[in-house]
Formats: C-alpha cells, sequence, structure tokens
C-alpha cells in the first residue's frame, strides 16, 4: 500500500432542483466509483443542491482534485470553483468535461435513441454562457459531432432567444445537456414548439464515455500536485 493516498476526487456538478437530475448525476458519480473501487469519490453541487463544494472541502483536509461536471468552461470553473480552492495547495482542479470526441460520441448515442441525425443536420443545443470561451468550447464539439454524425451540426446556446433563427427544416435537435433539469425541460419544449423538431435528444446523462473522460481529467490535474501527494492515483482508464 502507498504511504500516501490517493487524492479523492471530488465531482463537482452545477445543481438542479430537479430530483431526477441529482439523481441522474448520482448515477454517473456511481458509475465513476465503480470504475476505480479503490478511490475515493465524493459528489457536490456549486449550487440548488447539497452538500456544497466549499462544505465537502472543509470536511476533506488531505489531498484532493476537484473534477467539474461541467460540458463547457465559463464562470463556474473560472471563479466559483478557483474560489472554493483558494488556499488548498494539496487541492488541484481538473479541466472540464468538454469538449471530448468521447462525449460527442455518447452525444450521438442520445440522438440516436430519438431516431437518429437527419440528412438536414443537428441543433447542438448547450444552456449557455457569457464568456467567449463556452462558446468556443461549443462550437469544437459541433465540429466533432459532425465529423460523427456525417451531417451538419449546428452549435446553438438556449439563452439565446434566437437560438432556432437560421436553422434548417427538418432538423433533429442534440442535448448538450448533462442531466434532467429546468435546460433540458426547456430545450425539449422549445424545440418542438418552435423550431417544429421531432427528434429531440435527451440530455447525456450517466453515459460510460463521460466515465472516462472524469478520469482522465482527474489524472491530468493529480499529475499537477507535488510527488508525494500524488502518490498512489489511479491510473486513466486505458
Amino acid at each position: 500500500m502507498s504511504e500516501h493516498p490517493a487524492p479523492a476526487l471530488v465531482a463537482v456538478a452545477h445543481g438542479t432542483r430537479d430530483p431526477a437530475g441529482i439523481d441522474e448525476i448520482g448515477r454517473l458519480v456511481e458509475l465513476v466509483r465503480q470504475a476505480r473501487p479503490e478511490a475515493a469519490v465524493r459528489l457536490c453541487w456549486l449550487e440548488l443542491a447539497e452538500p456544497l463544494l466549499p462544505e465537502v472541502l472543509a470536511g476533506h483536509p488531505g489531498p484532493a482534485v476537484v473534477v467539474p461536471l461541467l460540458l463547457s468552461t465559463g464562470y463556474h470553473v473560472k471563479t466559483d470553483i478557483a474560489a472554493a480552492v483558494a488556499g488548498r495547495p494539496q487541492t488541484a482542479v481538473a479541466g472540464q468535461l468538454g469538449p471530448d470526441p468521447r462525449i460527442a460520441a455518447a452525444v450521438l448515442d442520445r440522438l440516436r435513441e430519438a431516431g437518429g441525425p437527419p440528412p438536414a443536420g443537428v441543433a447542438l443545443v448547450g444552456s449557455g454562457s457569457s464568456d467567449p470561451e463556452a462558446a468556443e468550447n461549443l462550437a469544437v464539439a459541433a465540429a466533432q459531432l459532425e465529423q460523427q454524425a456525417g451531417c451538419p451540426v449546428y452549435p446553438r446556446f438556449l439563452t439565446d432567444p434566437r437560438w432556432h433563427d437560421g436553422l434548417p427544416a427538418g432538423i433533429a435537435v442534440a442535448s448538450y445537456l448533462l442531466a434532467p433539469g429546468y435546460f433540458a425541460a426547456r430545450l425539449a419544449d422549445l424545440a418542438r414548439t418552435e423550431l417544429g423538431a421531432d427528434r429531440v435528444s435527451g440530455p447525456i446523462g450517466a453515459h460510460p464515455n463521460l466515465v472516462e473522460v472524469i478520469w482522465d481529467r482527474y489524472a491530468a490535474a493529480a499529475r499537477t500536485l507535488r510527488p508525494d501527494i500524488r502518490a498512489g492515483r489511479p491510473d486513466p482508464l486505458g
């Protein structure tokens, strides 16, 4: 056994009041635990659900890697999480999950469950952010999905009231959201009432591809800790 335990993986999600969303994120984190049963894995939230990230970190004085369960960067990654780990030299912050080709493949799986991508193309719709880098992340994710789906993919933010403008008829809508909640429900409604789409995928949810990405993000961040802190960390999935 290593003298120094591996840093805990602290998975932090945005948060929702929707019980279905909390359950789905819980299922995802349970898959993360099952993939590396020797590792300590904690789930927490940034808002709207408990426990919150500062509370979990306060109760875990040892080394940790915070992995944002977020698909794009933005205020939560750059400000909220950064503030929560300030002054904790034994804590590293991993990059957000997306964009990643494995996530695009998971989106495509969900889209196939809804009927598959039509020749007219797909609108890849995320929740939205005022951070220009988040728009860049979504554009990369759309390019990855386009390559895998073999049809045009149009990146859109749901917070843009004109998100459906300029989209061709007969298009499908792919959810670039992790779990059920306010944005997922609103997207499903608007995709049908404002766009007339008859193929609307559900959130990505507890997909095995996300488990791989989460452990990869963990491993990359753990390597930034001092060797004595990161000793014994689980290897990323092969």
